[in-house]
């Protein structure tokens, strides 16, 4: 678990302009809030809002609302302990984990990783090993073959897997790994007996590494005849392959703003034997927008090669397709970051060029590469013209305003119209009306589906929290623990507006201070008492600390923190700060009065129900409740 106070000092050093500032471009500024569109949806009128003095930020549209943090776990798909991690790094906070999270469970899997990670560096050791042993001679012949120096594979930490059922088994066995984390470590199939069997064998192993270093999955190639040439980790608890680019944690190093992105290991490693730093290779057959989020961390510039058979042109649409419509909602990654299309002359793969023609060679490819919608420009004539020059313009007409459709700015949008058009012998306006309706066509399909992701996550979001909910003790009252009338919504936000004045009696008597048995549902109970004991008689209430505490309820069976902040907006902001007391007064006294109302006519229905010997306690009950109603009335009748 991470101490409280190193989580205030993430949100305190983190301001929330800058941490969304890196994904969403803010298109107007009123006073202190900030406004764009949201990361979260597809939308083209701004909906979603920073507010910098208060350290949080709301879409309008989605519901989706925070503090920094909340906001990195959304953006980054990161665990709160990731994301915490995440900003301390970027912002000078050193963050330590004590290692306990109270629930047992949790710990389980942390030491369960823990343990799967250690097992994985046993297991590069071993393939490393086993690489520089007799059996690796059939390696090392490959090796050579493929030109890589003693250096290279020591760099990147080649080895063999030898041609063995159970060899990695065995020796990890011996070194004291469970049969759980075997398992779990994805280097291990089942066989029909129900034995663990080696995944990899008779195979030059690559380990794949997360950025800082650590090996957290392997990929192999064959160095026989087996159909797969490749094969590679499955997903386990410490690796998802869309999360990772093979060779960052080397290329990030690098001192250009600029990542060559390709499809294979032997690529990358070719690219760095030949003094190209700043390769790396996805993982898996479709490039993400995870790997594009995290390739935005190290470079300004990605210059991506994609294989020339069939399957590598069309990965190459479906990768730009998804990048164009990912920079479309990440508005502040689109105006920071250039994405550009190479291709290796003659079909040749980028490991094979450089042997061939050099690294300066292929330095030029790189540097000639296309912008997106350049390289759209050609697939469309390129695809569409056979051998003799001809151009199939009905097929050319429907690859062209499709690939427009795509392209989110006007200008180049324009210029894409503008030269189809000559080879179309139509009107460029006409071309691109048709890039438009197509785009409006799609942005309304990518608006409703990215709404039913929202709500799909939410869902789940719901269920996760309702279930931790349900572990705690039973609630025994009639009320939902987690109800929230909007007259207690009003106070609390009320409470927290008025910020370091809550504790000046001069403004606020000590009688009035708002207190957890003013509100009907237990987590509403527990959200006071936490302002309350967090409250700061100089600064008042911390919102992003109390918007993290929110973070893990539910309020009228919704995420706590979006009740909160719909409630923020809802209830229109008082620069006069008598105006604002008075209202949080009124609001107190009301909900007292009701409170007082319920507690009088239960005494009532007591006191009739009583023998005459018995009323004397409820009626002296009755009477302090009748006098202290009488109070706030006449309190409340002054304001």
């Amino acid at each position: 678990m991470i101490p409280e106070k190193t989580v205030e000092e993430v949100l305190s050093r983190a301001d929330i302009e800058s941490v969304v500032g890196r994904y969403v471009t803010f298109t107007r500024r009123s006073g202190q809030n900030l406004f764009g569109l949201c990361p979260f949806h597809s939308e083209k009128t701004p909906s979603f809002s920073v507010s910098v003095n208060k350290g949080i930020y709301h879409c309008f549209g989605c519901g989706k609302g925070g503090n920094a943090i909340g906001f990195i776990m959304d953006v980054e798909r990161l665990s709160f302990p990731e994301a915490v991690k995440f900003l301390g790094e970027q912002y000078g906070v050193e963050v330590k984990d004590d290692g306990n999270s109270g629930d047992k469970s949790d710990d389980r899997e942390r030491k369960l990783k823990e343990r799967v990670r250690e097992l994985l560096e046993e297991a590069g050791n071993y393939y490393f090993s086993c690489l520089n042993s007799p059996e690796g001679k059939v390696a090392r012949i490959y090796a050579r073959k493929r030109e890589l120096s003693p250096e290279t594979i020591k760099k990147f930490g080649i080895g063999y897997a030898p041609d063995s059922w159970s060899g990695l088994c065995d020796h990890l066995t011996a070194k004291g790994y469970t049969e759980e984390e075997l398992k779990n470590s994805g280097l291990f199939t089942v066989s029909r007996k129900g034995n663990l069997v080696d995944l990899f064998r008779g195979r030059l192993v690559f380990p794949i590494k997360d950025v800082f270093g650590k090996i957290i999955a392997f990929g192999g190639r064959t160095l026989g005849d087996d159909k797969a040439k490749y094969i590679n980790s499955p997903d386990s608890v410490v690796y998802k392959k869309q999360d990772h680019l093979y060779a960052l944690n080397i290329a990030k190093l690098s001192k250009t703003k600029q990542l060559i992105i390709c499809e294979g290991y032997m690529d990358v490693i070719s690219m760095h034997q030949a003094g190209i730093d700043n390769a790396v290779a996805a993982l898996g057959t479709a490039f993400t927008d995870s790997q594009l989020r995290l390739a935005s961390k190290y470079a300004d510039e990605t210059v991506f090669f994609f294989d020339s058979d069939n399957a590598g042109k069309k990965a190459a649409l479906r990768a730009i397709q998804m990048m164009l419509k990912f920079l479309n909602k990440m508005t502040g990654m689109k105006n920071r970051m250039r994405i550009k299309i190479a291709s290796v002359p003659d079909g040749k793969d980028p490991d094979e060029y450089i042997k061939n023609n050099g690294a300066e060679s292929f330095k030029a490819i790189v540097r000639n590469a296309h912008d997106l919608d350049d390289y759209l420009l050609k697939r469309a004539y390129d695809d569409n013209c056979d051998e003799s020059g001809k151009l199939d313009l009905y097929r050319y007409q429907d690859d062209i305003v499709t690939y427009g459709s795509w392209v989110t700015d006007d200008l180049k949008r324009e210029k894409m119209a503008s030269t189809a058009a000559q080879y179309l012998g139509a009107n460029y306006m006409t071309v691109l009306n048709r890039m438009n309706d197509m785009m409006k066509l799609s942005d309304r399909e990518q608006a409703d589906l990215s709404m039913k992701a929202v709500q799909r996550e939410k869902r789940q979001e719901i269920k996760n929290r309702s279930e931790e909910q349900q572990k705690e003790p039973e609630n025994t009252g009639k009320i939902g623990k987690d109800i929230a009338y909007m007259q207690e919504l009003k106070l609390l936000v009320y409470a927290v507006r008025l910020s370091e004045k809550l504790c000046d009696q001069s403004m606020v008597n000590i009688h009035d201070v708002l207190r957890p048995g003013d509100f009907t549902g237990e987590n509403m109970r527990n959200i006071v008492s936490r302002m309350l004991s967090d409250f700061d008689a100089e600064k008042g209430v911390n919102e992003p600390m109390l918007i993290n505490y929110m973070s893990s309820m539910l309020l009228n069976g919704q995420p706590a923190e979006e009740i909160y902040l719909k409630a923020c907006d809802e209830i229109e902001e008082d620069r006069d700060e008598n105006v604002l007391r008075d209202k949080y007064l009124i609001t107190l006294y009301d909900i007292r009065l009701r409170s007082l109302d319920r507690a009088e006519k239960a005494l009532t229905r007591k006191y009739a129900a009583q023998d005459p010997s018995e009323r004397e306690e409820t009626k002296q009950k009755l009477m302090r409740v009748q006098s202290l109603r009488e109070i706030l009335r006449s309190k409340r009748d002054k304001l």
